[in-house]
């Protein structure tokens, strides 16, 4: 009875509800810095990501900035939503050399603005990806 006395006593309360508060308040804000970390990570490779699509224009054909780009889509999968990567892979089906007939100008344009904009909604929407209906038969090994 004494125990329960004392925890019920306002001296005790006037310490341990503002030491609660302060310890939830302070779970609350470290999860929120997580997650802008997490944020800012995901923008970082999504600049570098359209920082290396100029390998793929006509002028440039720079093999080196290809490779760099297949490098970021890969790592895509770790951060990016299923429409990123779809858009992805979809871009470079698009590109690809092999395929009869080859993609025109406009379908190459077209299948690049759909993975910007698909980057963009992403960006936009300031989601962290949780779960995913991608499997393995999704994934593919690009090279440049």
């Amino acid at each position: 009875m004494k125990l329960i006395e004392t925890l019920l006593s306002s001296d005790f309360l006037k310490f341990v509800i503002p030491a609660a508060g302060a310890i939830i308040a302070w779970f609350f804000n470290e999860k929120r810095k997580v997650r802008w970390e997490q944020l800012q990570r995901k923008e970082e490779r999504y600049q570098e990501l359209l920082r290396c699509i100029k390998g793929f224009y006509v002028e440039s054909q720079d093999r080196e900035m290809k490779r760099q780009f297949i490098d970021q889509i890969n790592l895509c999968w770790l951060y990016a939503p299923d429409a990123v990567i779809s858009k992805a892979n979809n871009f470079f089906a698009t590109i690809h050399k092999s395929r009869n007939p080859l993609a025109t100008d406009e379908e190459k344009e077209k299948a690049l603005g759909e993975l910007i904009l698909a980057i963009r909604e992403d960006m936009l929407n300031r989601h962290l990806v949780t779960k995913t209906s991608l499997s393995y038969s999704d994934w593919k090994n690009f090279h440049a």
